[in-house]
This record gives structure tokens, sequence and C-alpha cells, in this order.
């Protein structure tokens, strides 16, 4: 029994070996396409011979002589391959060699090679734990299993290089799409713009074009384009007549970068309208978080941004911006105080500031009583007292008692 394991072992090896060589004696051979339309393998043996009158190759089954006509093309393998094929041939078929081979097919990229010389130290070695990872396994209830099996038995597939689920997948490929979509619009809205600029004869088809667009996937160029600094107001406000035509989150948010950064105030002015027609929460809410900011000519601009809005659940928001707290640094640097101390000879009378300090003052922001004021029922008015417009907020705001033993309960 023991004898015949032995046999069986040894025509295995054999087997491969023998495979190894063949691979190795087609490998290292060049490839003839004939005019026949057949091919042959082998080693050209005249390769420096100019003009080509004749082919003398080296085959299987000895040599071979073609005249030039017969040979339509000769694809010879690269050096890295011919000197893979030249070690291969003397080989160990220990692990040990083996596994460098297989180093040495990765750094050169051979990657077939690289991994048939991994699967044969798994051959010798069946439980070599650093080549069953390399080769994709995993070891599962103390036996190795093919990752890629067993993660397609559990539903996963195999995309951009790692396991997902097909969920996964798809919503990755419907992004994929929405991105060449982006770019096939960025491409035509580029194109058209520079026609209109340049004042071509297609600028009025350019124009047509643009004001039909209706994809929300067109929607983030035309954001760009909206707040680009240099483009005229007349292209700004067409791109805006679009954006808002289309609707949804990615214009509101170019809306509000326009209103905050562009100087031009027609264009605050509409996409302020705009926002305002469609009560924005989400233009409520960027303006509200203004008010927090520790400069004050931000909070005044958001609170009349939101007096614009006209949304009431600005309210408190802008009862509590009425009066703000502010740091400022004072003195030091090159502050320099005019006095007529005489312990500093040669100043002329100047003494130069200490060390800077930070103050708090408190600041009245009168934009947003301005704007509290287009809010709230006509009459009402505390002026910029916060304590007295709190509690009216809290009055308004509190629901009355119910006199339960009026109603009989």
């Amino acid at each position: 029994m023991k004898t015949q394991f032995i046999k069986s072992l040894r025509t295995i090896q054999l087997v491969i070996l023998t495979a190894v060589i063949s691979l190795n004696s087609d490998a290292q051979a060049d490839t003839f396409q004939l005019s026949s339309g057949s091919t042959l393998n082998g080693k050209l043996l005249n390769p420096e011979q100019e003009p080509r009158v004749n082919y003398i190759i080296e085959t299987a089954f000895g040599k071979v002589t073609l005249d030039a006509k017969q040979v339509v093309k000769v694809v010879t393998k690269p050096l890295v391959l011919q000197q893979y094929e030249e070690s291969v041939a003397s080989l160990p078929d220990t692990v040990e060699a083996h596994l460098e081979m297989a180093r040495k097919c990765k750094t050169v990229n051979l990657l077939e090679q690289h991994e048939f010389h991994l699967e044969q130290v798994l051959r010798l070695e069946p439980d070599h734990a650093a080549v069953r990872q390399q080769l994709g396994y995993v070891k599962v209830g103390g036996k190795w299993r093919q990752e890629d099996v067993l993660m397609r038995q559990q539903g996963y597939i195999r995309h951009q290089g790692r396991w997902r689920t097909v969920q996964e997948v798809a919503v990755l490929e419907a992004n994929e799409q929405v991105e060449q979509e982006e770019i096939q619009w960025r491409t035509k809205i580029t194109r058209w713009e520079d026609a209109i600029l340049r004042n071509r004869p297609t600028a009025p088809d350019a124009i047509k074009s643009i004001r039909e667009i209706k994809d929300y996937r067109a929607t983030k160029t035309l954001a760009e384009r909206l707040n680009e600094p240099k483009l005229p107001r007349e292209m700004k406000l067409m791109y805006l007549d679009v954006l808002t035509e289309i609707g949804g989150s990615v214009p509101v948010q170019a809306m509000l970068k326009c209103i905050t950064e562009d100087p031009d105030d027609v264009m605050q002015q509409r996409c302020l309208d705009q926002l305002r027609e469609w009560q924005s929460r989400t233009a409520m809410h960027f303006f509200v978080s203004l008010l927090r900011s520790n400069d004050n000519k931000t909070i005044n601009s958001a609170a009349n941004a939101l007096g614009s809005l006209a949304m009431k659940d600005a309210t408190l928001p802008l009862i509590e911006a009425l009066t703000t707290t502010h740091k400022f640094q004072v003195g030091g640097g090159n502050n320099v105080n005019a006095g007529f101390s005489g312990n500093q000879p040669g100043l002329g009378g100047l003494q130069f500031g200490g060390k800077p300090k930070i103050v708090e003052r408190e600041i009245q922001n009168r934009a947003a009583l301005s704007a509290l004021l287009s809010l709230v029922p006509e009459g009402i008015n505390y002026g910029l007292n916060e304590d007295q417009w709190m509690n009216w907020y809290i009055r308004v705001n509190t629901p009355q008692q119910v006199n339960l033993r009026r109603r009989g309960l």
C-alpha cells in the first residue's frame, strides 16, 4: 500500500515536471506566422541576416529553413520571459526554490508564472499559510477554502478590487453612471458657454440649449458656473433661471454661496427672492448658523437675509442675536500712544503700547432687530431689549392652562 502511494506521488511529480519542461520549450520559441495561415514555434538561428532571404529555425523536431516570403510576421518573446524560461528548466522541485522563483516572477510582473510556482509550493507543502493567503484561501473550520468561492456563496461579488454586496455594487454603479453623465453635461455646457461669450454664429442655439436643460445631473456644472466670478451677470442670471426650474439641494447650495460671496447686489437679491419663494429651511438654518459668527458684519448680513426669507422659525435666533459679545485685541503691536513721558530719551515724548490685551464688548445688532420686526405681529416692538423680547416669546409660545373643572372633567 505504501509502495503504491509513493509510486503515485512520483507519477504526479513527473507529470508536473514534464508540464514545466513542455511549457519551457514552447515558451522559449519565437512564433512565426506563415503565409499559409498557420504558425510555427521555434528559435530563429539567423536573426542578423539583412536583407532577409530565409529563416533558419530550431524547432522541437529539428532545424527548418523557410523562404522569407513564407513568413508574414515574427513575434519574439520578451527578454525577461526568455530569462525565466532558461532558469526554470533547471529549477529544483523544492518549496524554497519555488518560493524564490515566485518572488522573482512577481518582481518582473510575470504574474501567471508567479501563481504557478505558488501552486507548486502547495503541492509540496499543502498547509503553507502564507502561500495559501497569497492565492486567496481562507481557513474555515480548520480547512482551507478559496476566498472567492466562500464569498460568492455568501452573496458577495468582486467589484473594483473589493468584495461587496449586490446592493453596494448597484449603488456604486449608479453613482458611476451619474458621474459620467455629469462629465458629459460639463462638456456640453462649457461648449455652449464658450459659443455665447465669443458671440459665435451658434450662440442663439447655445442659449436655447442651456435654457432647455431639465436634467438634475447638470446642476453641478450649472452651480459652478453661477458662482464663477468672471462671468457677466447676464450669463449668471440665465444659469440661475435654469437651476430654479430644476430645483433640489444643489441649486439651494449654489444660491447660498452666491448670496455670501458674490459682490453683485442684484445676484444676491435674486437668489434671496428665490429661496424665500421656496421657503427653504436649508437656507434658514444656514443663516441662523451665521448669527453665531465672531464677525459682527457677518451677523448683520445673516440677519438681513433672514428678514428677506420671512420664515417665522427664525424669530428666537434673531432675539438671541440682538446683542452679541465679541472679543477684540487692543494695545501692543505697533500701537503708539502720544504722551509726555520724560523717561524715554530720544523718542520725542512718544511711548509705545505694552502687551496686547483681549477685551470683550457687547454690540447691538440693529439688522437683527429689523429682521425680527418683519416677522412679528405689527405693534410688537421691544427695541434692543433682549430680555423683554424673550419674555414675549415665551408668553406667546406657552400653551394656556386648561381649567379641567370648567370642562367638568
